[in-house]
């Protein structure tokens, strides 16, 4: 019992982490160690907002005991959707976004209003896949809520199954289902498709199964801090393990990995999609990262693969942001960074003739 509650301890944490920002500035020099590279690199901060100061300052990534067991998922995942429930209910009624559950094709999603949808807009549909490090979350979270008022289209987000009690494919095939579900009823022209982390990894495994099925892609596709690499591969997987304040690989991410993986090869490109084979047929792409995100070379080993096979992919890196610095509300960086996707998913579907 103790030690479960040492693990959900450790999980909420690393969940508030993810999405709470802090109001107030510190000063930067007075939370440094005393070491002169810990005063260095608080030195780097002073160009950012006082809100990733104190946030970067105040925060770093857990550790975990050991791989999770189904048992210890389960219980996780309980305190952490009671701990969030509030603050999500509180963030929808500032931004009036609804949230309607529903099946599609036996699939469980979410779907995310806001208020109003611009006249040139109507009939088109925007995919969510939220992240969590395929082991976390679900469909209603504040990265969903948070775009769903900057796009002002319906985003359904996918409630995918979790690992460790569904491992691959079980959340990949989730997200198929929908989006064939989707692209039939709306038509591949009048959808775009997003998401962070784990899920953005999953939408690139998404739309790269529907391009070798002959499934039409969606206009634009939006990932913020992708985990395209699930081996470990690149160089901000260390030089950013200690600099990160949300995320490490040792001792946290391996876990995650090996929970969704199992014993199938890690490389294999629908579980590392940066391994994937794109050409000038995948959608118009935008990746968002920050130089302390531990997944930055992920951003920027797919920008790459994207642009060898001359895919239409822009990265846009932000200066000394972090993982997930995108689902903060009131981090100023994190605003602009919606801002900016939100705007390049809608002008892809403002070129397009509604059908």
């Amino acid at each position: 019992m103790q030690e479960m509650l040492r693990f959900s301890i450790l999980f909420l944490l690393m969940s508030l982490v993810l999405q709470v920002g802090y109001a107030q500035a510190v000063c930067l020099r007075a939370i440094a160690s005393e070491s002169d590279a810990s005063v260095q690199d608080m030195d780097s901060l002073r160009h950012v907002s006082r809100q990733a100061c104190d946030f970067i300052s105040r925060n770093e990534a857990s550790t975990l005991d050991g791989i999770f067991t189904p048992e210890r998922a389960s219980e996780v995942r309980k305190k952490l959707s009671a701990a969030e429930q509030k603050r999500l209910d509180g963030l929808r009624s500032k931004l009036h976004v609804s949230v309607q559950r529903q099946a599609i094709a036996g699939v469980e999603v979410a779907v995310l209003r806001s208020n109003t949808v611009p006249p040139e807009l109507n009939g088109k549909i925007a995919m969510y896949v939220h992240g969590g490090g395929y082991v976390l979350k679900s469909a209603v979270d504040s990265g969903g809520i948070l775009m769903a008022h900057q796009l002002g289209i319906p985003i359904v987000s996918v409630e995918y199954r979790l690992a460790p009690e569904h491992p691959f494919p079980a959340g990949l095939d989730d997200c198929m289902t929908v989006y064939k579900a989707l692209e039939k009823h709306y038509g591949a022209d009048n959808m775009v498709a997003f998401g962070g982390s784990a899920g953005g990894g999953l939408v690139l495994a998404m739309l790269l199964k529907a391009q070798r099925e002959g499934v039409p892609l969606p206009e634009a596709v939006g990932l913020f801090s992708p985990w395209a690499d699930l081996t470990r591969t690149g160089d901000s997987y260390y030089s950013n393990e200690d600099r990160d304040p949300v995320l490490k690989w040792s001792k946290n991410l391996e876990y995650f990995a090996a929970c969704y993986a199992g014993d199938l090869d890690p490389a294999a490109p629908l579980l590392s999609p940066v391994y994937g084979d794109y050409d000038q047929q995948f959608p118009a792409t935008l990746i968002l990262s920050g130089t302390r995100d531990l997944f930055l070379s992920n951003a920027v080993r797919l920008s790459r693969k994207m642009h060898q096979g001359q895919v239409n992919a822009e990265l846009r890196i932000w200066e000394e942001m972090f993982h997930g610095f995108d689902l903060m509300p009131d981090l100023p960086e994190g605003e602009q960074a919606r801002r900016e996707m939100a705007e390049f998913l809608l002008r892809a579907l403002k070129n397009t003739p509604h059908r």
